[in-house]
């Protein structure tokens, strides 16, 4: 894969308001350039070119900017729907490839692009960017290092206000967006798997539909049995009139953490109350917020010194599984086993 001028090449499709955030992160880092926006509007990329002062070209056919020789990395961030055709036509160029979540709707599609990027073996990211939050990243390394002993219980929620119709914004609707916990929740599951460090096995799950106009359901309860015994819960909920809320809880034989407070007496002796960890907390909405900055340096990384980018598609694909699974036990009633919604072709 051609890297001209020193600089790896990025082509963009999809010129809403998450491209804007992967352009600005590709800018700050001297090592890539970007040298392509997609977009079937041509104003939509016109607008970020003109913006950030890319000297790039604008098309609105993705198959032309896969044709370049100097794009080395594709960026799909259009709607969760069409995901999949850009990303296996963008793994058969051998573009190394950033997927914004979910990476798709159907256990199906999700098994398309897994094989497309096996078979091309090019690298990939999910944009599961909160893996890049000072906090996650502290508690990260607290359970690295043993701080809570035996970790038997896990649990992140997505809550926020999405109260729009399918008309107002794309994600208010079923065929676009799938599901409330495709849509904003597989980030609180993402975030449930790293903390658990053990694959889900079973999942249960509750969803109520309320006067929210969104097509789908926006509020679903889950519960996760891992392999290792461990046991989880996530809600999500678009439904609830509050700000947005990332809330996480580890439960250990040693120590236990809520959000950003603290309760480690093997670290510090004689502590009796929970103590606040001085940190940027997840909790905004704003993509401006999110560590984009993060993402993309881990990901430059990862090519340039031949490494496995982390959460990649195939981590990622245990993530949509549980969220598969979610939706399947709302409509059942009953538990699902996670591994069957993997390699479903």
């Amino acid at each position: 894969m051609m890297q001209s001028m020193n600089k790896l090449g990025v082509g963009i499709i999809g010129c809403g308001a998450v491209a804007q955030e992967h352009i600005k992160a590709f800018q700050k880092d001297v090592r890539s350039e970007v040298r392509t926006l997609v977009d079937r509007n041509p104003a939509n990329a016109e607008r970020y070119r003109d913006r950030y002062g890319l000297k790039c070209a604008i098309e609105t056919d993705a198959s032309k900017m896969l044709e370049q020789n100097d794009v080395d990395i594709v960026v799909v961030c259009t709607p969760h729907n069409v995901h999949t055709q850009y990303v296996i036509a963008a793994a058969q160029a051998r573009k190394h490839i950033i997927i914004e979540k979910p990476v798709a709707l159907t256990p199906e599609d999700l098994y398309k692009q897994r094989q497309a990027v096996r078979k091309n073996k090019v690298k990939t990211i999910v944009s599961f960017v909160l893996h890049f939050n000072p906090l996650l990243m502290t508690i990260d390394r607290l359970i690295a290092q043993g701080v809570f002993g035996d970790i038997f219980m896990v649990e992140v929620d997505y809550m926020h206000w999405i109260w729009m119709t399918p008309e107002d914004k794309w994600y208010g609707s079923k065929e676009q967006s799938g599901s409330a916990i495709l849509t904003g929740g597989c980030h609180a599951i993402d975030a449930l798997r790293w903390f658990a460090r053990s694959e889900a096995e079973q999942v249960c799950a509750y969803q109520v539909k309320t006067k929210n106009p969104i097509e789908y359901p926006g509020t679903i309860s889950v519960n996760v049995k891992f392999k290792d015994g461990k046991i989880g819960r996530s809600t999500t909920t678009f439904d609830a009139q509050m700000p947005y809320r990332f809330n996480i809880g580890i439960y250990g034989t040693e120590g236990c953490l809520r959000n950003d407070e603290l309760f480690a007496p093997k670290l510090f002796p004689g502590q009796n109350n929970f103590m606040k960890i001085p940190c940027i907390l997840p909790d905004s909405a704003n993509v401006t917020h999110h560590p984009f900055e993060g993402e993309v340096s881990h990901f430059l990384d990862c090519i340039i010194e031949d490494k496995r980018p982390y959460p990649d598609l195939e981590d990622a694909a245990q993530t949509h599984a549980v969220c598969f699974a979610a939706d399947l036990s709302t409509q059942s009633g009953k538990p699902v086993i996670v591994s069957e919604l993997l390699d479903k072709p």
